[in-house]
């Protein structure tokens, strides 16, 4: 059995540890993604749950999985390469304060890291580099789509080659 780590900072600098997603359309009705972000644990709970344990499905992810996983879930139709290529240099205070802080200055360092990202993508692109460049992001999506597949989801590229977004898996026939 996995041991969960919790991430590195004391109880009393983290809030807001519980996030809930949704995920209309995604997963089935009655279903949303809990994410914990200081224990790096995802939940599958039902949100009809009147009694017993809403939790139908638990995994312990890496933090670096979770730095891609959270902005997916925060814009899980359009998410573009250079928010991803972001969160995975950023630190994961300053990734969590700028998705969910209610503070302006976390969230404009957030997105003028994601601008600096996308200049840098841009370039890259330019001088023939892209794919390089991208080659730890894709492999760090490579191992998050294994951890995403028993809760029914997958991550797919948009068709302009610019973005990922999350897609329901076909439910197996029994």
């Amino acid at each position: 059995m996995e041991e969960a780590v919790k991430a590195q900072w004391s109880s009393n600098e983290r809030k807001d540890d519980l996030h809930f997603f949704p995920l209309e359309g995604l997963l089935p009705a009655g279903q949303a993604l809990s994410v914990n972000t200081a224990y790096l644990v995802i939940s599958l709970v039902s949100t009809n749950s009147v009694s017993g344990n809403p939790i139908l499905l638990q995994r312990l992810m890496t933090e670096l999985q979770m730095r891609l996983l959270l902005p997916l879930l925060e814009s899980p139709h359009y998410c573009p390469h250079e928010v991803l290529y972001a969160s995975l240099f950023y630190s994961y205070r300053g990734l969590l304060a700028g998705l969910f802080s209610s503070d302006c200055s976390a969230r404009e360092e957030w997105q003028t890291t994601i601008e600096e990202k996308r200049v840098f993508l841009q370039r890259a692109h330019e001088s023939g580099s892209l794919k390089r460049d991208l080659k730890p992001l894709y492999n760090a999506l490579s191992k998050l789509r294994s951890k995403l597949r028993p809760f029914g989801l997958e991550i797919a590229i948009s068709t302009s080659r610019s973005a990922y977004a999350l897609i329901s898996l076909p439910v197996p026939r029994q």
